[in-house]
Formats: C-alpha cells, sequence, structure tokens
C-alpha cells in the first residue's frame, strides 16, 4: 500500500510537466526547416531569400534577418495581443527615447499565452538562432514589451552591452500599418571610426514579423517617430546573450576650438542689449539669483528692432545649414558662420567680445574677464563699473579693457568661448554621450532663443540638465521668444537637447533658432 501511496504524487507531477509543456503557440514549419540553408548564406557578401520561408537574410549595413509569419496560427495573434495590452506598462523617457514599456521582463507574466511566446523564445527560436548564426547564445533571454504612441521614438543607438548578442523585434501592429504611420526600423551605414552615418535601410513594421540582427560595434539603428495618432506600435522585443565579444576602443571626437574674447564698438553693444540689464543695481540683483540657483533666464534681452532684425535674417534663404552628426550623439543643423546676413555676424561678435565676458561676469559673479576678477579682489569695488557708467549700462568694457591691459599685462584674463548658430526643426536633438569632452570642466552655458514664440514643450526642444548616471532631470530649460539663458554646470552635469516631434510642424517657423555659447573661466 505504501508503494502505490507514493506513486500517486509522481504520476501527478508528470501530469503536470506534460501540461505545461505544450505550446499553443507554433513556428511556421518551413521556418524550422530552413535553418541549415540560412546558416550557410550567414558569413557571406551576399543576401539571400528562401522562397518556401520568404525569409530574408540581408549583409548590408550589417547582418539583419526578417521572417514573415512568424507565428503558425495567426488566430491566436490576437489573444496574444489583448494579453499584451493588459499588462502594466511604464513611461519611458529620456535624451534616447519615448514610448511606454513593461514593467518587468515577461518572464514573470503569468498570461499562459505570453509564456507560451516566451518559451518560443527561449527554446525554438534561440536554437533556430544558434543553428544560422553559429553564436553560442546561452540561456539569457531578454524579452520587454514596448508601446509606441504618437510622436513615441528610440532614437540611434548601437545595443551594445555586456552578452548582448542577437537584438530582435517582434510585432504585433495593426494589418494596415504602412510606412506613413512611421516607427520604422532603421539601420545605419558606419564611417571609418564606426560612427553612425546614413539611414541605409528602412523595415516598416509588419503584424507577425520577427526581426533580428548581430549585436556589433557598428549595429547602429533606431526607432523613427510614430506619427500616426491613432494606432500603436505593439512589440516584444530584447536580446539573446553569449559569450561577451571584444570592441574596439570608443572613438572621441577632437575638442571644439576655443577663442578668447574680441572687442566691439560700445555703440553697437548699447544698441543691442536691452538697457534694462545694464545697470548695476539690476546686475546686482540678477547675481545674487544666479548664485544662489546657477540658472537664470532673462526675458527681452536684445532690443526689439535688432532682435527683428535678428529674426528675419535666421529666416534668410541665403543662410547656409550643414547636418551636425554623427546620429548616435547629436542632429541638428548649424550655421555656415560666412553665409550669415550682418545682424547675425554682429550678434555672434557680440555674444564674442569683451563687454559680453564682463556683462556675463556681472550677471553670475563668475570671473569670465580680468575687471571682474581684480574687482572680486578688492572690497567695495562695484563690479568693474566706473563713476559714470550707469546711464550707459554697467558691463561697457572695451575701452577700459584696453587701459586696463596696459597696466598689467599679468593679469590678462584667461577665459574663452565657443559658439554657434543652430536651427532646430522636427527631427533634431543632442543626445548624452561616454565620450563627451565639454563636460571636463566647470562651464556657463548661454542660449539666445529666436523664432519660437509659444512653444509648446510637448513638441520636445527643451534642454534637459541631469546627473551623470541619473536619468532625473535637475533643470529644463524652454525655449522662449527672445530670452537669454544661462546655466552654470560642473564636471558631473550633462545636457542633452529633446527630441523635436512632428507636433513642431504647427508652430510658425516650424522649429526655432537659437545661437548657443559656452563660457570657461
Amino acid at each position: 500500500m505504501s508503494d502505490l501511496g507514493s506513486s500517486k504524487p509522481k504520476m501527478q507531477k508528470l501530469e503536470i510537466q506534460s501540461a505545461e509543456s505544450e505550446t499553443k503557440l507554433t513556428l511556421r514549419d518551413s521556418i524550422l526547416s530552413c535553418s541549415e540553408i540560412i546558416a550557410k548564406s550567414w558569413p557571406k557578401e551576399e543576401g539571400f531569400v528562401h522562397e518556401a520561408s520568404r525569409v530574408e537574410l540581408y549583409q548590408k549595413p550589417f547582418r539583419h534577418c526578417v521572417i514573415p509569419d512568424l507565428i503558425k496560427d495567426e488566430e491566436l495573434l490576437e489573444t496574444l495581443q489583448e494579453e499584451l495590452f493588459a499588462l502594466e506598462f511604464t513611461p519611458k523617457n529620456n535624451d534616447l527615447y519615448k514610448f511606454l514599456q513593461t514593467i518587468t521582463d515577461l518572464k514573470s507574466c503569468k498570461s499562459s499565452i505570453i509564456k507560451d511566446f516566451r518559451k518560443l523564445l527561449c527554446v525554438e527560436i534561440r536554437d533556430w538562432l544558434k543553428c544560422v548564426t553559429g553564436i553560442p547564445l546561452n540561456d539569457t533571454v531578454d524579452a520587454f514589451c514596448a508601446q509606441y504612441k504618437h510622436t513615441d521614438t528610440l532614437l540611434c543607438h548601437d545595443d551594445e552591452l555586456e552578452g548582448r548578442r542577437i537584438a530582435y523585434i517582434y510585432y504585433l501592429v495593426d494589418d494596415d500599418w504602412s510606412e506613413k504611420d512611421g516607427g520604422a526600423l532603421h539601420l545605419y551605414s558606419v564611417d571609418e571610426n564606426i560612427q553612425p552615418k546614413d539611414v541605409v535601410k528602412s523595415i516598416v513594421p509588419v503584424r507577425n514579423n520577427f526581426v533580428f540582427f548581430e549585436v556589433s560595434p557598428g549595429s547602429y539603428h533606431q526607432v523613427a517617430e510614430v506619427l500616426s495618432e491613432s494606432k500603436t506600435r505593439l512589440s516584444i522585443a530584447g536580446w539573446f546573450h553569449g559569450p561577451p565579444i571584444k570592441r574596439p576602443k570608443p572613438f572621441i571626437e577632437p575638442a571644439l576650438p576655443l577663442a578668447a574674447y574680441g572687442n566691439i564698438e560700445d555703440d553697437v553693444f548699447f544698441d543691442w542689449i536691452n538697457p534694462v540689464y545694464l545697470g548695476p543695481a539690476t546686475q546686482g540683483s540678477i547675481q545674487e539669483k544666479f548664485e544662489n540657483d546657477s540658472e537664470i533666464e532673462l526675458q527681452d534681452f536684445l532690443v526689439k528692432d535688432k532682435y527683428d532684425a535678428l529674426m528675419k535674417a535666421l529666416s534668410s534663404s541665403d543662410v547656409t545649414w550643414k547636418m551636425m552628426a554623427p546620429a548616435n550623439k547629436r542632429c541638428y543643423r548649424q550655421a555656415d558662420e560666412s553665409s550669415l546676413p550682418d545682424p547675425v555676424q554682429t550678434c555672434l561678435r557680440l555674444l564674442r567680445s569683451d563687454a559680453m565676458f564682463l556683462l556675463l561676469s556681472n550677471l553670475t559673479g563668475l570671473r569670465l574677464h580680468e575687471l571682474a576678477a581684480a574687482s572680486s579682489d578688492s572690497e567695495g569695488e562695484e563690479d568693474g563699473i566706473e563713476e559714470g557708467e550707469e546711464e550707459q549700462g554697467g558691463a561697457s568694457c572695451s575701452k577700459t579693457n584696453k587701459n586696463e591691459k596696459d597696466k598689467s599685462e599679468d593679469k590678462l584674463c584667461a577665459s574663452r568661448c565657443r559658439s554657434e548658430v543652430r536651427h532646430w526643426s522636427p527631427g533634431s536633438y543632442t543626445l548624452v554621450h561616454d565620450t563627451n569632452t565639454e563636460g571636463a570642466e566647470f562651464a556657463l552655458d548661454l542660449v539666445l532663443y529666436v523664432g519660437c514664440n509659444d512653444w509648446d514643450m510637448e513638441y520636445g526642444g527643451f534642454t534637459s540638465y541631469i546627473a551623470k548616471g541619473e536619468d532625473e532631470e535637475l533643470l529644463t530649460v524652454t525655449p522662449q521668444e527672445n530670452s537669454l539663458a544661462l546655466v552654470y554646470r560642473d564636471q558631473d552635469t550633462l545636457k542633452f537637447v529633446k527630441y523635436l516631434n512632428c507636433g513642431a510642424e504647427k508652430m510658425p517657423n516650424k522649429g526655432f533658432y537659437d545661437i548657443s555659447a559656452v563660457y570657461y573661466e
């Protein structure tokens, strides 16, 4: 009796194992049967299409494969889709992306059909991939569900992380999803430094399609912005892991040149700057606020007629714009200074002038000018402002500066700056990246915004400051018409300009302009 009694739970256990091993979702038979043929083509230089399975293998810009109609019984896809939508999602939003993602890996899901799909990934699909690619994949398989809605995107990156060997995406979009809905998977070519160069392949999401590629130092890709206002780009994505591969040293861009300040005529300086910012009392109160907050925005910074002339000049068809790259770091247009009309040239000369360096010293308390440095060391002096200057403004320094240089060559200020004129339009952004050399020092960021009246933050285009290694924002600077934004940052503070989405098309200028400068003490 004891033997019979002990055998009963064993039988139950076997029955449970058998029930769990039944998989409702199955792969198409022709996919499983073509693995050896695809494997022979995997290392070759030319692509290959297997007629029976319709599996498409491509070698450029890097190895990737499209498997259409992955799941055999398409009637089950509706159930899988409903179960995925029922999961708990969390917003993912930083410099690189904006979309919704499941809070945890799908391995924690209790839904039987989601478990079935994950089992397919971890067993049949993984074994198929091992056969095709020759990569000794291990048991680690990441799987997350993502929803990309209107204006959501994932910008250019390479997916490289220790152990990731194959990246994949499984699409559960509507049957009528098309190129005009956005959300395509863009693949980039690379330059001689293994930096992304151009989008050379665009894979439009198709329901029940499975796309995968080999993760490498040059596997740069992005999810294009979703343009549809009514559809959701639903997908399951993740990585198959294996032995890590050797990576080349990251490419570090050469540091941009810095320049010392130049001269500008006093009358030009006073004609351009709003006189409210030139009085010692105003400068003192601004400095006090800046020293407490490390940031400030000065409204109506330029005299109106000069601002209007600047706006008109930047909108001129005579300006030549160059796209700034690579896409894993930035994407915006920079003006060729030789093509800039006179008002823009004058404004740039103003921001690079000795008078501006002294004005910024007076507004921030930083030592950007030798007069400011001398005044900081001498109690009772009023920020380098001589008696009688208040009517003209406390920042006049071009003539005084020349006299000071004659008195003491050893007090020359080592302050430097770099500046550029930028055009921001839908698709523009900058990204935080590990090889950024600009953040190696304390710096004062200056941005003069042009042509962004009533800007809506929902369109992006704002500048975010974050602590290194953190996603939480320390500060957000929103574009405001004729506003001068000043931010002082340390070595552990990073910044990025948030991706401008298609909503910016609604603005009068379909974006905005700015003049950006960085000052170093």
